[in-house]
């Protein structure tokens, strides 16, 4: 009778182990998985903040210190990878906890399963399934611990190649710097020696001869028949006076409004220049062979040189920005289109014709098709391109509409 108690106690007491086993791993990989996903969280932030910082240097490089704006990039890569690395160790911990409460369920359902075989098997001979089993989940343990000890390591090699790469990447930034500090002092000393060579060409498009007009700009804040009317009425639109050396002398220009208007010659646009304050058409160089810009409206704030060797400084007319903080680029006048004063009476297009126009609520200029000229309200209505199936039409101010040009 004693040996028939013992024999019916004795899987219960280990099953009871078993089950508390059980429930603190279970509460381990419940702390496992809150851990786990907010390392993930972070390690999605911290991405998230390295690609913002990546596209603020982009879009700001000209006014800000590129240099330590991309340290701080750095920093913010280093600590993305950090991050990730915790978040790997998480999840492979979490993995861990998982198998071995998986074996140890297994070893519980074994024993607690009615006898298949002989009945004669005493209670004590019961525990050995569980004892052997808990032996080889332990081997098993110590299998997983040796592999993850062996995956650390080559964590920890590949870290360390990742910090040699951003060594040598910063080694290779810091020569280009010193590069173009180098090419700067070469042209600094070939303008001490030659004041004739100041304004050098970047190209066929950094011509000083001018192009016909027409063009396409950017974003302007205002509507085309509200803001932008208002913007460009408060601009001072005449020449400056008095022998001004940004003022066009005579016989070396054609007065911009007649070109726009369509009735100056090729060697009368080849003569066209423009003067401080004006209101103008540009088109930035792009920065890269295979990038492409768009014409954008700005105004001129600066005359460099004379002749065939004059330069503009044009500056954007990005209404988001106050003007001393708007970008500033360097053109010639082949890249630039006139924009009339607002007192200019312009004739009317003919229908059909294709034109450059500022699309509305935008600093932007886009090639359009003439549909209505109408001059009694000094606008046109226009039909974008884009926009021909849906029958969308636009009205723009005239002095915005100029001939069209690539």
């Amino acid at each position: 009778m004693s040996s028939r108690n013992r024999n019916a106690r004795g899987p219960n007491r280990n099953s009871g182990s078993t089950q508390g086993e059980e429930s603190h791993l279970w509460g381990v990989i419940k702390d496992d998985i809150r851990s786990m996903i907010e390392g993930v969280n972070s390690s999605n932030d911290a991405m998230r903040s390295v690609i913002a910082q990546d596209n603020y240097i982009a879009k700001s490089k000209d006014t800000i210190d590129v240099g330590a704006e991309e340290q701080k990039l750095d920093n913010l890569l280093r600590s993305g990878v950090k991050g990730a690395d915790l978040s790997k160790q998480q999840i492979d911990a979490l993995i861990e906890h998982i198998t071995v409460l998986r074996a140890l369920v297994k070893v519980r359902e074994d024993a607690e399963a009615p006898a298949t075989g002989s009945s004669g098997v005493s209670g004590r001979e019961r525990p050995g399934p569980l004892s052997g089993a808990v032996r080889s989940s332990s081997i098993r343990g110590s299998s997983v611990r040796d592999k993850d000890r062996e995956r650390e390591k080559e964590r920890e090699k590949e870290r360390e190649r990742e910090r040699e790469r951003e060594r040598e990447k910063e080694k290779e930034r810091e020569r280009e710097r010193e590069r173009e500090k180098e090419k700067e002092r070469d042209r600094e000393k070939e303008k001490d020696k030659d004041p004739g060579s100041v304004y050098d060409f970047d190209g066929a498009g950094d011509s000083p001869v001018p192009s016909p007009l027409g063009s396409h700009t950017r974003k302007l804040g205002g509507g085309s028949t509200g803001g932008a009317s208002d913007r460009s009425g408060n601009r001072d639109s005449l020449p400056p006076r008095g022998g001004d050396r940004d003022t066009p002398s005579k016989g070396d220009s054609v007065p911009p409004e007649s070109v726009v208007a369509g009735s100056a010659t090729a060697a009368q646009r080849a003569k066209v220049t423009f003067f401080k304050g004006q209101d103008v058409v540009f088109k930035p160089k792009p920065t890269t062979n295979t990038e492409s810009t768009e014409w954008m409206l700005g105004k001129v704030v600066q005359v460099l040189g004379e002749g065939k060797s004059r330069r503009y400084k044009v500056q954007d007319a990005d209404p988001d920005l106050p003007p001393d903080q708007r970008v500033e680029y360097r053109t010639s006048a082949s890249s630039m289109i006139s924009i009339p004063a607002v007192d200019v009476e312009l004739p009317d297009l003919d229908k059909g014709k294709t034109v450059l126009a500022l699309y509305p609520d935008s600093t932007t200029f886009y090639k359009a098709e003439v549909m209505i000229p109408d001059s009694a309200n000094g606008k046109v209505s226009l039909r974008f391109e884009g926009e021909e199936n849906s029958g969308t039409l636009q009205l723009v101010e005239r002095r915005y509409v100029v001939e069209y040009r690539n």
